[in-house]
């Protein structure tokens, strides 16, 4: 028996999730996200390192077929995706470029658009009957 499409399309876009998350940070920290929110270099580092910790896992569990790790990704992917869109759209639409232009919109936008694939691929894998990896 063979796993769900479903399933076989989340593990690419959580990885591309983990990838955009990576740069996305990069930027955040380029453009003095830890200050805005008062945070201390380190802390900013401490909590960039558990939450890409936490997104690999995730995805580690999920391509080893755990339910937990499927629910954990769409969870994530669906804050994620609805964090960046509050936290950045309003500044995005205001005229002329954002941050490098569009090096950091593409970053954001392939946040938000890979974090929302992962958060629906993952969902629609847990409620398909099939099992989540070959037999």
């Amino acid at each position: 028996m063979t796993s769900s499409i479903w399933y076989r399309l989340t593990l690419p876009a959580a990885v591309a999730f983990g990838a955009f998350s990576a740069g996305h940070l990069i930027d955040e920290f380029v453009w003095g996200a830890p200050a805005e929110f008062h945070l201390s270099v380190e802390a900013a580092e401490g909590l960039a390192l558990v939450y890409m910790l936490a997104l690999l896992g995730l995805t580690v569990a999920a391509a080893r077929g755990s339910r937990t790790g499927l629910a954990g990704l769409a969870t994530a992917g669906f804050l994620i995706a609805l964090a960046d869109v509050l936290k950045h759209a309003p500044e995005m639409v205001q005229p002329g470029p954002w941050r490098s232009g569009l090096v950091s919109e593409g970053l954001a936008l392939g946040l938000t658009l890979s974090a929302l694939l992962t958060g629906v691929t993952a969902i629609a894998a847990l409620r398909d009957p099939r099992p989540q990896t070959e037999s």
